[in-house]
């Protein structure tokens, strides 16, 4: 049997349709602009809502770690209420509704969703901030962990054990933070005196004007 010789004539013609596909996805780019620009310049709409990766809000596939800056007004309410700056493990949600159109690209709401004792939540980019050192703020010395279970999130003896070592606190539960399994079933608090005195951070300014109007000068 003789050996099979490759066919490259399609060779030149596919790397002839690298320029044209650039183009292509530089069109996309650009209705995406555009869509921005239309969202941006709509009554009381929040872009992030649409483009979350603009602000920073955009939550990956494998998830990320949120804190609740803005409690929604959900049913939820009534079984659970959501810590002021609580900090939550979040995965992505696109809702299939309510797109907006430009030159035919459709682009729809973004969103996060945590599981919290009360059930899933699902919170607006305007609702809450990515956390890029989750380990840390886990960490700190005045932060509280929860699992949805009730059940303790850290082994006491090792967290006792690593202590004795002369490892501190700090660095102690963020090791045993870090070797939790089931990160999406844990949340962490920070106490009142600290919520309070950090409100409104990581609020964008259109939502604070949206939130607290000015009054009209007579």
């Amino acid at each position: 049997m003789g050996m099979h010789t490759p066919d490259n004539t399609g060779e030149a013609d596919r790397s002839c349709d690298i320029p044209e596909r650039w183009e292509r996805e530089e069109e996309n780019r650009t209705d995406v602009l555009d869509v921005e620009s239309l969202v941006a310049e709509s009554g009381g709409t929040e872009p992030s809502t649409y483009f979350p990766e603009q602000d920073g809000k955009a939550v990956p596939e494998e998830g990320a770690w949120i804190i609740v800056v803005e409690e929604p007004f959900t049913e939820l309410r009534s079984r659970f209420r959501i810590p002021l700056l609580s900090m939550w493990r979040a995965r992505p949600h696109t809702v299939n509704t309510g797109a907006i159109v430009s030159k035919g690209v459709k682009i729809y709401t973004k969103q996060a969703v945590i599981t919290t004792p009360g059930g899933d939540l699902h919170l607006w980019p305007h609702e809450y901030v990515v956390v890029r050192s989750p380990m840390m703020l886990a960490g700190d010395i005045q932060a509280t962990l929860h699992s949805l279970d009730g059940r303790p999130v850290l082994d006491e003896d090792a967290l006792f054990y690593l202590m004795s070592r002369g490892i501190s606190r700090h660095q102690a539960v963020k090791a045993l933070f870090e070797a939790t399994t089931s990160l999406d079933h844990v949340y962490v608090t920070f106490p009142e005196r600290i919520t309070d005195s950090l409100a409104g951070a990581g609020q964008s300014l259109r939502r604070h004007m949206a939130l607290n109007p000015r009054e009209p000068v007579l």
